[in-house]
């Protein structure tokens, strides 16, 4: 009721001529609008500029980055599975990918179905060494991205390119 309320509000501090101008206000101020405008003015607040505040958040950072390295580093230790494409663009297979435990070795391979659970290191067939890896495409930026109809499949595209020793 809050959210609406200040929907409400802001909409009317505008000072609309028309019932049709209100609405309109109201349709720009949706809920997530609303949520924006929120966390904007608390950031602004002078509590959270205050120094004790910023010296806290200094102090903080390195460890809350180390957090997150680490949960991303887990995730890729788990491993994932994906849908894989075949030439006919169905996606009847899956392959899995997922670092060793020591971060030095991405494992890789098909499998038949979606696994229930995790992959086993020594099932994966094939392996890539991280050290070889020497970029990661995402996006636009990424091969598959230039095939025909890739931009209308709204699909998250991963690629990488690594050193091949003979």
């Amino acid at each position: 009721m809050q959210v609406v309320k200040e929907q409400i509000m802001r909409a009317l501090t505008t000072k609309p001529s028309s019932l049709d101008q209100f609405k309109s206000k109201l349709q720009n101020l949706s809920y997530t609008e609303i949520l924006k405008i929120r966390q904007s003015e608390r950031m602004n607040q002078e509590d959270f500029q205050s120094r004790p505040i910023l010296e806290l958040k200094e102090k903080i950072q390195p460890e809350i980055l180390e957090l997150i390295k680490q949960q991303r580093l887990n995730r890729l230790v788990e491993g994932t599975c994906f849908r894989k494409l075949n030439s006919r663009r169905r996606q009847d297979k899956f392959w899995y990918c997922r670092l060793s435990p020591n971060h030095k070795v991405l494992h890789y391979g098909d499998l038949e179905e979606s696994p229930q659970g995790e992959v086993p290191h020594d099932s994966l067939q094939d392996k890539l060494p991280v050290a070889d890896i020497k970029a990661v495409v995402t996006g636009k930026d990424c091969p598959h991205m230039k095939e025909k109809g890739a931009l209308k499949q709204n699909k998250v595209w991963l690629s990488n390119s690594y050193a091949c020793t003979p």
